[in-house]
């Protein structure tokens, strides 16, 4: 099979300018990380995901959720090495079943916590 060719008038749709706003254009700043370590809101995500059998989500949703978190603190939650979490982190990296149970007992100890 043969490669094709890159299309050459890509790069043509944005002009690396920033946007202006408009005088009545209202803005606020975003975190995303402020959402992603709030216990609750990953483990009410994680379970609408499982419930929507979108396996692929349940695993992005995980990945984010571990990227907010001190990787040292939750590779001594989940009893397994940081060097495991870090591999959970990869793109090819999934979760065994008995690490997954650990990581949904911690958050809902969190969510129950607040």
């Amino acid at each position: 099979m043969h490669k094709n060719a890159t299309s050459g008038t890509r790069g043509r749709s944005w002009s690396g300018k920033p946007r202006e706003l408009g005088p009545d254009a209202r803005s606020r700043p975003y975190d995303p990380s402020a959402t992603l370590s709030d216990p609750v809101f990953v483990q009410q995500a994680l379970l609408q995901a499982l419930r929507e059998g979108d396996f692929q989500a349940v695993v992005e949703i995980y990945r984010a959720h571990l990227r907010v978190l001190n990787r040292s603190h939750t590779a001594k939650a989940l009893n397994i090495s940081r060097q495991s979490v870090h591999k959970m982190l990869k793109p090819s990296g999934t979760p065994s079943l008995k690490t997954f149970t650990a990581f949904m007992r911690i958050l809902r100890a969190r969510t129950d916590a607040r």
